[in-house]
């Protein structure tokens, strides 16, 4: 087949193609935009490059000479750094584990009858709103005493408990062998107190006011004896009787 084009229009052609590239590579914009342009274009090549070679390089583990001559035998346990070596940061590390700490209340056993359909929840914040007595009686410090050694309660669960049972059962005498003066003197004052007796004496009544189960209702001259049971009278005249205070 034969070749039709005209070589003198050819070079026409490419003359008129050089002219116009010529005359607009003489505008200053012109040079600055190509230029920016090549800038930005390498730029993104560069960019693109360092990328892919980021993402693409193998991974390694690297371990220590240290660790890898002292591997961990299976079965064996790491406790309190041990089995570290000397230098490494957590060699001395601690791990204190708390066992049985729990934000439930306290389970309250034995509690007054006054009490005694209270949630757990109820005594808490009764014992807690009433704990500031503790500090304006003489009582207090010494009848804790006979909670420890005659009642074996070392907690705040004894403002919830009468210290006898004085509407229950008769006592003797020899039940109240070895307490002191002041608890013999409260343990009276007691079967008061569980009638709502409001007791002049201050310290007496700082004292049942460290009790939730008290309620001072009734004051001094409308108080009546007769509300008192047959059991209660005998115990009120044996504790009269040991009553030195």
């Amino acid at each position: 087949m034969k070749d039709v084009r005209d070589p003198k229009k050819v070079v026409e052609t490419f003359s008129s193609i050089k002219e116009f590239f010529a005359r607009l590579w003489a505008k200053p914009n012109v040079k600055r935009w190509t230029i920016e342009g090549l800038i930005s274009i390498a730029v993104g090549v560069l960019a693109a490059f360092l990328t892919f070679h980021t993402l693409n390089k193998p991974k390694s583990l690297e371990v220590s000479k240290k660790g890898a001559e002292a591997p961990i035998v299976e079965g064996t346990e790491e406790v309190n750094g041990e089995g570290l070596p000397a230098d490494d940061p957590d060699a001395d590390v601690v791990i204190e584990v708390v066992e049985g700490v729990s934000d439930s209340p306290t389970e309250y056993t034995g509690v007054a009858d006054e009490v005694a359909d209270w949630s757990n929840e109820e005594i808490d914040a009764a014992i807690s709103e009433r704990s500031s007595y503790i500090s304006s009686t003489k009582y207090a410090s010494v009848v804790n005493s006979f909670w420890e050694s005659k009642r074996g309660v070392t907690d705040v669960a004894w403002q919830s408990m009468h210290m006898f049972d004085t509407d229950k059962k008769i006592y003797t005498a020899a039940d109240f062998e070895g307490l002191s003066p002041e608890a013999i003197h409260a343990a009276k004052n007691e079967i008061y107190a569980r009638h709502g007796y409001s007791f002049k004496d201050q310290d007496l009544y700082n004292y049942f006011m460290c009790y939730i189960w008290y309620n001072p209702s009734v004051m001094p001259a409308d108080f009546s004896e007769s509300v008192f049971s047959e059991t209660e009278v005998k115990n009120l005249d044996i504790l009269n009787e040991l009553d030195t205070m």
